[in-house]
């Protein structure tokens, strides 16, 4: 009997709450989760990694990782007796390949369950997932609030994916320019909802408009707009797609207006056009105007002369290159958040932290951090644990490399609906 209540408590999301923490029952104060660790070699790639909190940890408790179905003893594949109350282990299993092609439109649960097991029975369960369609399930809690007021898990360079079947030796520029290892339409599927889009214009090219991290173009914007009007023809979700940084090609005004131009005539049936309280819009008002794409765009100039763009999310970076520092940043950037009151931010600008490290060019030069892979694997996790213990309250847009790497989307969604719930 356990076992269906599990498997039903894993896809139905989190509505109801209690935020007596008196009241609650062990289970409701857990986190236990699954993520994808970026990390490619030789012999691995796409491991599979358990996080898990429980302040009330007893001796004997067991964590494990199943296939198919928690709890089938011929299904485990993993299994550990955890001696600290929260942490993090990889397992040494390698998730399958995935194509996005395979994907749906509807919450699933994708092969692996992790459970927390106590005196042979499971008290908690989660499973490896997407989430389609976590804010319109949500209306009636979120519809009232600006974006501003969400939290909302977004993808840094969101352009700058690669998504490989097979482990493989990374070139130097592809080790410090791939952030993604899902394409757009699958960044969305698993509950992205926020692109950070960096465009590269090259005229001679048969493809004008590229999506860049840098001065390095990885993939035509042609195949970057097609993803998002796909997922918006089968979700009734919000997104925002922030064009941002300009890094090739854009020393012109009249640039500017080609790439507006080339994004409202693709995006003619999608985009809300900025309206006159712009980012201070509700949530139900998008969805009342059935055009729930966002187009940001960080050039003032062309938001005051273009009405299909609105200003840009408000990027906060640290550019700092170990965790320690990038912890001082988000502490300060949350902290001011706090403080965050409509004389401050009278436009109500939502804003993104930027949860990543930044390598230098001498790191770059001499591969001193190992790779952007590296890098999230050392930062993604300390991310979902800050952002579900500390700045839970605070967080807006939380923009992260690599995303399945972290449990941002399900501490975003927990989160929202804690926050709707009061606590």
């Amino acid at each position: 009997m356990y076992r269906t209540l599990v498997f039903l408590s894993i896809i139905s999301g989190v509505f109801s709450i209690d935020c007596n923490e008196h009241d609650q029952n062990e289970t409701e104060g857990m986190q236990l989760g699954i993520v994808i660790s970026p990390i490619m070699s030789p012999q691995m790639i796409r491991e599979i990694a358990i996080y898990w909190k429980n302040d009330k940890l007893r001796n004997g408790d067991v964590i494990g990782l199943y296939e198919v179905h928690p709890g089938a003893p011929d299904l485990l594949v993993f299994e550990f007796q955890p001696d600290v109350t929260h942490g993090f282990k990889k397992t040494g299993v390698s998730a399958d390949f995935l194509p996005t092609a395979n994907l749906t439109f509807r919450e699933s649960c994708l092969k692996y369950y992790v459970t927390f097991g106590r005196n042979n029975t499971i008290i908690k369960a989660n499973c490896l997932s997407t989430h389609p369609t976590w804010m319109s399930q949500r209306k009636s809690s979120l519809g009232k609030l600006r974006m501003r007021e969400i939290f909302l898990p977004g993808t840094h360079d969101s352009a700058a994916y690669a998504k490989h079947q097979g482990s493989r030796i990374e070139l130097i520029v592809d080790k410090y320019t791939i952030t993604q290892d899902e394409d757009v339409l699958a960044q969305l599927i698993y509950g992205a909802r926020y692109l950070d889009i960096r465009v590269g214009r090259y005229p001679n090219h048969q493809h004008e408009f590229w999506g860049n991290h840098g001065p390095f173009r990885i993939v035509p914007l042609q195949v970057v707009i097609d993803a998002v009007k796909t997922f918006l023809n089968n979700t009734d979700e919000i997104v925002i797609f922030d064009v941002q940084e300009f890094p090739v090609g854009f020393k012109s005004l009249a640039a500017h207006n080609q790439l507006v131009d080339y994004l409202e005539s693709q995006f003619s049936d999608y985009l809300m056009a900025r309206p006159a309280d712009v980012w201070k819009t509700s949530l139900e008002e998008i969805w009342a105007s059935q055009r729930r794409l966002i187009i940001g765009y960080d050039y003032n100039n062309i938001v005051s002369m273009r009405k299909s763009v609105w200003p840009q999310v408000g990027q906060q970076w640290g550019n700092v290159r170990t965790i320690g520092a990038l912890y001082k940043h988000l502490n300060k950037i949350e902290r001011l958040a706090s403080e965050d009151t409509l004389t401050t931010n009278p436009q109500s600008q939502p804003r993104a932290a930027m949860a990543q490290l930044t390598p230098t060019t001498f790191d770059v030069i001499f591969d001193r951090l190992g790779g952007l892979r590296k890098m999230a694997e050392n930062v993604d996790i300390n991310v979902t644990e800050w952002y579900n213990e500390e700045w839970q309250h605070t967080a807006n847009v939380v923009a992260v490399d690599f995303i399945k790497a972290t449990g941002i989307i399900e501490t975003a969604i927990e989160w929202n609906d804690k926050r709707a719930a009061g606590c």
